[in-house]
C-alpha cells in the first residue's frame, strides 16, 4: 500500500482544563509538525450511513444545531486543522477509549487508552477485533486490549509560560483538587486549604506558588506535574487496595510526588530527578509520535 495516510483524531473543542482533550489537539499538532498529516474530527460530527438514513439526518441536524451555537473550538497555536468526509477514505482514525464502537466506520481504527477502558464513561467498552492500541502511560496499559507492551503514545503539554516557581520564600498551607476524584471521601482539612478546581492556569498557578501541599483526589492528573513545577508538593490520595507501583508502574511517573501524606520525604528527595524528567519530556514526546506511526505502518502495511 503506497498512498498519503491521513490520521483523523475524534476530539471534543479544545479545552485548556481537559487534560485529555489537550493532548488529542497536541497529538494533531506533532503529527503535522513531523511532517505528517493529521486532523481533527468534532467528537459529534456524524457520517451518513445508508443503512439509517433517516437517523442519519437527524444526527447532521442535531450536529449543526450544536455547532452554530458552541462552534468548535481550536487552539490558534497549534496546527490542527479540520478533516471532511473526502479525508476519511485514507485514513487511520484515531478514538481516545471514551468511544464506543466506530461511528466514523473507519477501515483502520487506532484506541488510544487516556485513562483506564471504561473508567469515564460508565464501564461502556466496545473495541473492534482488530483495533490497533496505544497508551498514554503504563498504568492505562491494558493487556486484555492491547497486545503490544511497547506502545506508549505519551505527550507532554508543560505550560512553562505559567507554571514556574515565582515564589522562593518560605510557603504554608494546602491546597487541593478533586476533578475526577469528586466522590471521593475527603480525608484532610480543608478549613483553611484552597480549592483550585475551576480556577484558570494562572490562577491556579499563583495557589501553587503560595501554598506548600497540594492534595489531589484525582490519582491521575497533570495538575500534580504543575503543582511540582511551581514548587508545591503534591499529595496524591491512594486509592484503596491500589500500591504506589501499581497506581504508577514506571518510577520516574513518581518522582516528586508523594502517595499518601506518609510518602512526602520520597517527593523532597526526588525532586531533582522530577526536575532532569521534565528537561527530556519534549524531545520523548516527538519520538513516541515518531514510533507511534510507525508501529501504524508495520500494523497496517502502508508504505509512505
Amino acid at each position: 500500500m503506497n498512498r498519503v495516510m491521513k490520521y483523523i483524531i475524534l476530539s471534543p473543542g479544545y479545552d485548556d482544563d481537559s487534560g485529555g482533550i489537550v493532548v488529542l489537539h497536541q497529538l494533531c499538532d506533532r503529527l503535522n509538525q513531523l511532517g505528517y498529516q493529521g486532523l481533527l474530527w468534532p467528537i459529534f460530527k456524524p457520517v451518513f450511513d445508508s443503512k439509517q438514513p433517516l437517523k442519519s439526518l437527524y444526527l447532521f441536524f442535531r450536529y449543526f444545531r450544536k455547532t452554530l451555537k458552541y462552534g468548535y473550538a481550536l487552539n490558534p497555536k497549534l496546527k490542527t486543522p479540520v478533516a471532511t468526509n473526502q479525508d476519511l477514505e485514507d485514513s487511520i482514525v484515531i478514538y481516545p477509549e471514551i468511544i464506543v464502537g466506530n461511528p466514523l466506520n473507519a477501515k483502520r481504527v487506532v484506541r488510544w487508552l487516556l485513562h483506564k477502558p471504561g473508567f469515564n464513561n460508565g464501564g461502556k467498552i466496545d473495541f473492534g477485533k482488530d483495533d490497533l492500541f496505544f497508551y498514554y502511560d503504563k498504568a492505562y496499559d491494558d493487556s486484555r486490549f492491547n497486545s503490544y507492551p511497547d506502545n506508549l503514545l505519551h505527550i507532554i503539554s508543560q505550560r512553562k509560560d505559567v507554571y514556574k516557581i515565582i515564589n522562593n520564600e518560605r510557603r504554608k498551607g494546602t491546597c487541593y483538587l478533586l476533578r475526577k476524584g469528586n466522590k471521593r471521601p475527603i480525608v484532610h482539612n480543608v478549613t483553611d486549604s484552597i480549592l483550585i478546581d475551576g480556577m484558570s492556569h494562572e490562577e491556579t498557578a499563583k495557589v501553587f506558588n503560595q501554598t506548600e501541599f497540594c492534595i489531589s483526589y484525582d490519582t491521575y492528573t497533570m495538575y500534580t506535574v504543575y503543582a511540582a513545577m511551581c514548587g508545591c508538593i503534591p499529595i496524591i490520595i491512594p486509592e484503596e487496595g491500589v500500591s504506589k507501583e501499581e497506581w504508577q508502574p514506571t518510577e520516574e511517573n513518581r518522582y516528586g510526588m508523594a502517595y499518601g501524606f506518609d510518602d512526602i520525604d520520597y517527593a523532597t528527595s526526588t525532586r531533582e530527578l522530577f526536575l532532569e524528567k521534565l528537561e527530556r519530556q519534549e524531545q520523548e514526546s516527538n519520538q513516541s509520535v515518531q514510533h507511534f506511526v510507525e508501529k501504524c505502518n508495520a500494523y497496517w502495511k502502508i508504505k509512505n
